[in-house]
């Protein structure tokens, strides 16, 4: 099976918020796109711009077999996302210690509810949302915000029966939403087509990617960080963080009442652990890309 591999790059055009956990009432954003929601974002625009509104559930499996993502990585620079890694000294990102990092790239919004008949706070409603910044101030001269990551589309990547058409799906994912708050105009990302391009050389964030006939897999070299999140696997010694993944995603569910309701966020994912990217990996490894960017 061969694939397609396309690195994209988006101009973010609003601030970004993708939901991490919260701390008292201010809610954390990671610092990079998880494949999930870059997924959620594709199958969206895809079935609406091509498939009129039909089969949701039907084009996100599409996109969780036959078209795969990485994560996207925050950058100023496009040819060096910033990309985070455990040290000894703490999390680097793009070689930047946090603290550093948080600086120049994470701002925050208070916001509260009003209650109408005085004009005053409403209880208990007061919140603060963390975003990636879409411009930055760096050496006294505002910076462009990009994120950076790779598509993935198999040679017989198809959907009812006619191949995939990749000029019509770069088209339906030029403008795509991600993260919390886009009610608020939040998570606008625009691809710039100056700088997207076919891969010809096989590397990925620095990585050699290879297919074989269990699909598509990336090598990570001894003490290499890792790209995305990678399911604990006894088999692979890391150093660095882990967290459980969970999350809402499209099912069909009875409630209380006896009515069946089917469609996005119906059904809560199971809870795995995972460690985190930028862990570091022990020992050269192939790891398969799976479903949502993550690694297997």
């Amino acid at each position: 099976m061969g694939w397609k591999v396309y690195k994209l790059v988006y101009q973010a055009k609003s601030p970004i918020h993708i939901g991490w956990h919260t701390l008292g009432y201010i809610k954390l954003t990671r610092y990079y796109i998880t494949g999930k929601n870059i997924w959620a974002a594709m199958t969206a625009n895809i079935t609406r711009a091509l498939y009129d509104y039909k089969d949701y559930g039907g084009i996100g499996d599409l996109l969780k077999e036959g078209i795969l993502t990485s994560y996207f990585f925050p950058a100023v620079d496009t040819e060096h996302p910033l990309l985070p890694r455990f040290t000894d000294k703490g999390l680097m990102n793009g070689g930047k210690p946090e603290a550093e990092f948080e600086r120049i790239f994470i701002k925050s919004y208070g916001q509260t509810a009003v209650l109408p008949h005085s004009n005053t706070a409403e209880d208990e409603t007061l919140h603060e949302s963390e975003y990636i910044s879409p411009c930055v101030e760096i050496g006294g001269k505002q910076c462009q915000v990009y994120f950076v990551g790779y598509i993935f589309i198999s040679d017989t990547a198809h959907y009812n029966d006619k191949k995939v058409d990749l000029e019509e799906i770069k088209q339906a994912i030029s403008e795509i939403f991600v993260g919390g708050d886009r009610k608020y105009g939040w998570g606008r990302l625009l691809l710039d087509d100056g700088k997207k391009s076919e891969v010809t050389d096989s590397m990925v964030f620095g990585n050699t990617l290879y297919p074989d006939d269990n699909g598509l897999k990336i090598r990570i070299e001894k003490d290499s960080s890792i790209p995305a999140h990678l399911k604990v696997d006894s088999s692979v010694n890391l150093k660095g963080d882990i967290e459980p993944l969970v999350g809402r995603e499209w099912g069909e569910v009875t409630g209380k009442d006896g009515q069946t309701r089917k469609g996005f966020g119906q059904r809560i994912s199971e809870a795995k652990i995972y460690w985190m990217p930028g862990s570091i990996i022990e020992e050269g490894k192939p790891l398969k890309i799976g479903a949502y960017g993550i690694l297997e």
